[in-house]
Order: C-alpha cells, then sequence, then structure tokens
C-alpha cells in the first residue's frame, strides 16, 4: 500500500507538471506570425489571436501547442512542434472566436 505522500490528491493525470511549477510568464512571439503573443495567466497559457492563422495558444509546462485551424496544425507540424487540435466550439464557449 502507497504512503499518503506518494498518493497524488490532485485530478491531474499521470505524467502532469506537478502543482507549485513556475509558469514561463516572459514575452513569447507566435511561432505562426512572429506577434506577441498574450498571457493569459488564469488559464497559464501564452494566447496569440491573430485571425490570419486562428487562435494559437502555448502552454510552456509542457512545450505544447493548442489549435483549431488545420492550417496552423500543418505548419506545427512541419515545425515539428508537439500539438493539439481544440474543437472550434470550445473557443467559442470560452468567448474566443476560433
Amino acid at each position: 500500500m502507497p504512503k499518503k505522500e506518494d498518493v497524488n490528491d490532485s485530478c491531474a493525470p499521470p505524467g502532469s507538471v506537478p502543482a507549485g511549477v513556475a509558469v514561463d510568464e516572459g514575452e513569447r512571439a507566435c511561432l505562426l506570425c512572429s506577434g506577441k503573443m498574450y498571457f493569459a495567466k488564469e488559464l497559464r497559457v501564452h494566447v496569440c489571436l491573430n485571425k490570419d492563422h486562428g487562435v494559437l495558444a502555448y502552454y510552456s509546462l509542457d512545450e505544447c501547442y493548442f489549435t483549431s485551424q488545420e492550417k496552423a496544425a500543418v505548419m506545427l507540424a512541419k515545425e515539428g512542434k508537439k500539438f493539439h487540435m481544440i474543437e472550434p466550439s470550445v473557443l467559442q464557449m470560452i468567448g474566443v472566436e476560433p
């Protein structure tokens, strides 16, 4: 039986970055348009809202990008970057136009 200190009490999936790890809040340029990315502290991600490539989010703890646009995903894949596709409806739920 695992000791209490070995048990992860959070709901984070296995392999996730542990709580308390510092987030890179520094300035970041968008990989797709070179524009300045906004840091959304409440979501802990850097975000670019350029309409040419759609919403692009970067989560520095996992070094992973998120997009809802196929064109942006193709560009990320060509760059060899780790990314996830998000359904446009998810972005609309938080008030962002994909």
